[in-house]
């Protein structure tokens, strides 16, 4: 299990610069010249960690763009990462918008509440 050293949860629209970026992307390792080892979940789940945030998780279907949950102490370092990584602007543009309720059945806490706003409907 990987360990989070961020405190704050994000949710990030990625976005491909180019047709050319998304195929780079989606080719498997294996068939990319020189030839890469595919990664298992915990392999990648190493890679994704960085020095300001740490990407959780990630969603990708056929359209343009995709979905990562990230972990930080800002957005800005959610943006200083990917750009330590060399994929915003090469490879994504992206949307960050933090999230303040993250509740997953994969992590099935008996410690960790539900949160809600102190008053009303926005934190």
């Amino acid at each position: 299990m990987i360990e989070e050293k961020f405190s704050r949860h994000f949710m990030v629209v990625h976005t491909f610069v180019s047709d050319e970026a998304r195929v780079k992307y989606c080719t498997p390792p294996e068939k990319r010249d020189p030839k890469e080892e595919r990664l298992s979940e915990y392999q990648w789940a190493v890679q994704a960690a960085g020095e300001y945030a740490q990407c959780m998780q990630t969603w990708l279907g056929n359209d343009d763009f995709f979905y990562c949950h990230w972990v930080a102490e800002s957005e800005e370092d959610v943006y200083r990462q990917l750009d330590a990584f060399e994929l915003e602007g090469k490879v994504v543009n992206s949307l960050i918008s933090e999230m303040h309720q993250f509740v997953t059945a994969y992590r099935g806490s008996d410690k960790i509440l539900r949160q809600y706003p102190e008053v009303g409907d926005k934190w």
